[in-house]
């Protein structure tokens, strides 16, 4: 997993960011597939779930996650010594700025960013609601520009059956699940009703895929082979396999080939380094032209690069790509995916 070094930081809110261009050049409209959009209770909730379930998480990234919340190091690195508790705490202190909706806007618009596929979770914040809950009555007036994907844990299969129900009734666009943290197979029969009732629905599930470094679970959990075997159970499922798969792009593509319903996104990696020998991004670019031209799309989880997303979108420009697989990937994917989704659930 590749991660950012060179982008400006900033302390977690769209704010930090808004100085930075204050006249900045047009830039390619951007959908980011994989978006975190939280206030700190939230960002609490996330931070305290990879604590619990894959705490390695806080010690991998934690330079990325200080660069992100404007946070000491060199401080986070003691507490995280003592307990990860501790190091959240280094990261979300009191007294930061709220989260502001209208600044967060204004600053993925100066990014180029016309829409984000923003993934909640179902964990509870302190005045009970869900962060699903929170994320859609934040985002009410402005779904056109970021679109609600729900997140499910697959602990329970009738609680997440409730949780798919329950958001869809409230406006969620799509789901969002990360096997490793829940340490389930998504393919287990068990949950062949979330799945149904997704494809049903026309939700799209961003699933987790590839390299994790949860060492209590299995590696397997959330491959290509998950996605193979949804993928073919629930053949009118939308699959989004978040982080390509990768180290198993090859694999994930090719997956992609037998089932119309699957989609890439590369997100948590710098486009930049995409090009370099062994970087494992080879049969991306090498099938760029064909196979993967329609299926793929860009993508930040936010804080992996913590920095303005028009850079980051400028490097997937700067590789040896033709202009119509870059424009592809960085929006129109995206588009197509949300219009064929909105076409199935007015159907």
């Amino acid at each position: 997993m590749n991660v950012s070094y060179g982008l400006a930081p900033h302390n977690g809110t769209a704010a930090a960011t808004a100085v930075a261009e204050p006249s900045a050049p047009a830039r390619r409209p951007v959908v980011d597939a994989c978006s975190l959009v939280y206030d700190d209770a939230g960002w609490r909730a996330y931070l305290n779930r990879l604590g619990e379930n894959a705490p390695e998480y806080l010690d991998v990234f934690s330079s990325s996650f200080c660069r992100y919340f404007g946070a000491s190091h060199p401080a986070y690195r003691e507490a995280l010594a003592v307990r990860w508790q501790d190091a959240v705490d280094v990261l979300l202190p009191p007294g930061r700025p709220p989260f502001d909706l209208a600044a967060h806007l204004a600053d993925r618009r100066r990014q180029g960013v016309t829409a984000e596929f923003a993934m909640g979770s179902a964990e509870r914040l302190p005045d009970g609601r869900t962060v699903n809950t929170w994320l859609l009555e934040t985002v009410r007036e402005v779904r056109d520009r970021i679109h609600v994907w729900a997140g499910i844990s697959l602990r329970d299969p009738a609680a997440a059956l409730r949780e798919v129900e329950v958001s869809l009734a409230a406006g969620a666009s799509g789901l969002c699940v990360i096997p490793f943290l829940d340490g389930t197979d998504p393919a287990d029969p068990r949950f062949a009703p979330v799945w149904d009732a997704a494809a049903t629905a026309g939700l799209p599930v961003w699933l987790h895929t590839g390299h994790h470094f949860a060492r209590s679970h299995p590696s397997g959990l959330g491959s290509w082979r998950t996605v193979e075997a949804l993928a073919a159970r629930h053949r009118e499922l939308l699959l989004v396999a978040g982080h390509a798969g990768w180290p198993d792009v090859r694999e994930t593509l090719l997956t992609a080939a037998r089932h119309p319903g699957v989609h890439l996104e590369f997100s948590s990696h710098r486009p930049r380094h995409m090009a370099g020998p062994g970087s494992g991004w080879e049969p991306l670019l090498h099938h760029a032209r064909g196979l993967a031209r329609d299926r793929v799309m860009f993508g930040t989880s936010t804080w992996v690069n913590p920095g303005p997303t028009g850079p980051l979108a400028n490097e997937l420009a700067e590789l040896p790509l033709p202009e119509d697989v870059v424009t592809a990937w960085l929006s129109g994917n995206a588009e197509a995916l949300v219009a064929r989704s909105a076409g199935k659930r007015r159907g």
